[in-house]
């Protein structure tokens, strides 16, 4: 009996052995994590895990968030996140000079540092609810979807704000962690 059960235990391991070997190893085959932000696929581009990060409490109007997101240029051209819009909810979306930049064959983001910057809320915004946004791209062209409005949570701590910006005050009846850019180092006096 032994031997039977040891027979056939080889046997299902050589069948699937040989049925692994066939799968293929690109990112049209593999599994992608869950994230809690927006997807979307353009000719040429995929806009992953975008999601701005909110306030715990309503945010007033005139406050700025930070937008994440990772764009892969899948193209062997570069490409150019030129305008995203909100239909009104902020003044206006702060890109980087001249738009973000996408080289032909890679990503940008995906990392704590924001790729956007929503400047100017026009009317108080929750948490917990996702925001219309237009994203126009150089070449791969114009799409809008949902973008979710995340609370401040432990790992969302971490991201950094948009460079400049000045950090908004904290009410005093609770204290606040202020994300913060990497440390440097502090010089050692000279002979120590």
């Amino acid at each position: 009996m032994r031997r039977i059960l040891a027979a056939l235990c080889i046997a299902a391991a050589a069948v699937t052995a040989a049925a692994c070997g066939d799968i293929k190893q690109d990112y049209y085959t593999q599994t992608m994590p869950q994230n809690e932000g927006a997807n979307v696929n353009l000719p040429g581009l995929l806009l992953r895990n975008a999601f701005i990060i909110g306030s715990q409490q309503p945010a007033p109007p005139g406050t700025d968030m930070p937008m994440y997101m990772m764009l892969l240029n899948e193209s062997g051209r570069t490409d150019r996140l030129v305008s995203v819009d909100t239909g009104g909810l902020f003044r206006e979306a702060r890109l980087p000079g001249g738009g973000l930049e996408i080289p032909g064959g890679r990503y940008v983001g995906g990392t704590a540092l924001p790729q956007v910057l929503l400047a100017g809320l026009t009317r108080p915004l929750g948490s917990g609810g996702t925001i219309p946004v237009t994203f126009r791209f150089q070449n791969a062209g114009t799409v809008r979807i949902d973008v979710p409005v995340l609370p401040p949570g432990a790992w969302r701590s971490t991201y950094s704000p948009w460079p400049g910006a000045s950090p908004s005050p904290s009410p005093s009846s609770s204290p606040a962690v202020s994300p913060s850019l990497s440390p440097s180092p502090s010089p050692s006096p000279a002979g120590s």
